[in-house]
């Protein structure tokens, strides 16, 4: 899980330059600050929508709870998909005025803040709590960077879930199952809009959102070892499997919502629900949002692992780093640290968020039908990271991929995206 990588990216250029690098990205509500007590702590996320804003608010009571007389100043910044927080944490790290805590995806994203000089080293604080030991190992190495811990995780995302509508795909006279392949998925949705129903809603108002889509699409013509080999340069982007792909997105962009660009991820999946559309392929915070949302599970919306021949867990990571310098309130950094770590609090802000807990001792036998299946198939499918959250390589290739889909969604010109990312493949490592 550890990100091949041997660029040096200051964090200004990672932070303005990925875009697209986000888990349960923010919707457009920002949230407030939390008051009370003389001790104080400061934290920065993306997490502003309905499902991730209560998800966050178990955590900053978790961390009161276990401090007395703190106040937490709950610094969210909303919109842009997570990179408006980034750019204006960026600004602040440069300035010599960080938070305490913020939030990062592991691995190539954590890479990029190691690389900067910008992160402290939490290695001794894994030792003392011995935390490894209670997690999958691959969530353990993707906290690490040349074999130092700089982050704590929080929680598992799956990015390749496919939510449906029973009820538009029933109508249609349409199945989708996980062990299929991308060409039945194209004729289902093909049948679902001669039903006269949208068969896919998108809302990549932020390109992660399409970003995502193309993703699940290259892992399931792929598979999983090759993807991985994508950011080795075993494999290219120029292969057939993947120009295949390209072909399979620009069909399935073809019969999404004509106003996909307009719209937000997380509007996208209420519509869905709402029976706008038959299907709309996002992480599971999508879950927390429809949960939050009021709709219900099996009725308004069911899901299925993005069709491929394998079972493969696009594994998308949530976390909090401290700052290696000027941190304005170490006692309390350490005691948010340590609130994360909890297994109780990890699975109560698992049931608000969608994921899964990170920590294999956290009870999760009271999480949805949904989280046991995504516990179970972690345990056992093919993991690998996401691009376009900028967990599987660096925030540069990351960017290089979202401006690719940006173009391809415009120009749908398989060449230049393969020439774009064929070339990028030769300078990231």
């Amino acid at each position: 899980m550890r990100a091949p990588n041997k660029l040096t990216i200051s964090l200004a250029v990672a932070a303005t330059a990925s875009l697209i690098a986000v888990t349960g990205c923010s919707a457009n509500q920002p949230t407030g600050t939390t008051s009370g007590g003389t001790d104080k702590l400061e934290i920065t996320s993306w997490w502003t929508s309905g499902s991730e804003a209560e998800a966050l608010n178990v955590l900053i009571d978790g961390v009161k709870a276990s401090k007395s007389g703190l106040s937490v100043d709950n610094a969210a910044v909303s919109g842009g998909g997570g990179a408006n927080a980034r750019q204006a944490l960026a600004a602040r790290l440069q300035a010599g005025s960080p938070p305490d805590a913020w939030q990062l995806h592991p691995a190539g994203q954590l890479k990029s803040y190691v690389d900067g000089g910008q992160v402290a080293d939490l290695t001794e604080l894994w030792t003392q709590n011995n935390w490894a030991s209670q997690l999958p190992k691959d969530v353990a190495e993707a906290q690490q960077v040349d074999g130092k811990y700089y982050t704590v995780p929080i929680g598992v995302h799956r990015g390749n879930v496919l939510w449906t509508n029973p009820a538009v795909l029933s109508k249609a006279g349409v199945t989708i199952n996980a062990t299929g392949d991308v060409d039945e998925l194209i004729t289902g949705l093909k049948k679902v809009e001669a039903a006269g129903v949208t068969p896919v809603c998108l809302g990549d108002k932020d390109v992660f959102a399409s970003a995502e889509l193309l993703e699940s699409i290259i892992m399931s013509r792929t598979g999983a070892d090759n993807w991985k080999k994508l950011f080795t340069n075993e494999y290219s982007f120029d292969a057939p499997e993947v120009k295949q792909a390209l072909e399979d997105y620009k069909t399935i962009l073809s019969l999404s919502n004509k106003d996909h660009s307009a719209i937000t991820w997380d509007e996208a999946v209420k519509k869905m629900a709402d029976g706008t559309c038959a299907v709309s392929l996002m992480g599971d915070w999508a879950y927390g949002e429809l949960i939050n949302a009021k709709k219900q599970p099996g009725t308004d919306f069911a899901w299925v692992t993005f069709p491929g021949n394998e079972d493969i867990f696009d594994y998308v990571g949530d976390g909090f780093s401290i700052p290696a310098k000027n941190i304005p309130h170490a006692d309390a950094a350490n005691a948010w640290l340590k609130t994360l770590m909890d297994p109780k609090v990890q699975t109560e802000f698992a049931a608000k968020k969608g994921s899964i807990p990170a920590m294999t001792t956290a009870d999760i036998s009271k999480l949805s039908e949904y989280q046991q299946e995504a516990a179970k198939s972690f345990a056992k499918a093919k993991i690998v990271s996401s691009l376009a959250h900028g967990q599987v390589s660096t925030a540069e290739f990351a960017q290089t991929y979202a401006d690719a889909v940006s173009t391809f969604n415009g120009s749908g010109n398989v060449d230049a995206f393969t020439a774009s990312m064929t070339q990028a493949q030769k300078t990231q490592l």
